[in-house]
């Protein structure tokens, strides 16, 4: 290899590296996971409230 195949190389390899914008372009899921978290806290509520009552 010589230098000028060393360096495209390295180039190559810091043009693949870069941020990529379309992750903050999507709609937030905010009130998705909002709302996927509510039955499992309403249950572990619960379980803590019958534990206790056992107590």
């Amino acid at each position: 290899m010589n230098h000028v195949d060393i360096r495209s190389l390295e180039d190559a390899g810091r043009a693949t590296v870069v941020w990529d914008n379309e992750i903050f372009d999507t709609p937030s899921r905010f009130s998705d996971m909002a709302m996927a978290l509510l039955p499992a806290s309403l249950i572990l509520a619960a379980a803590t409230a019958l534990m206790l009552a056992l107590l």
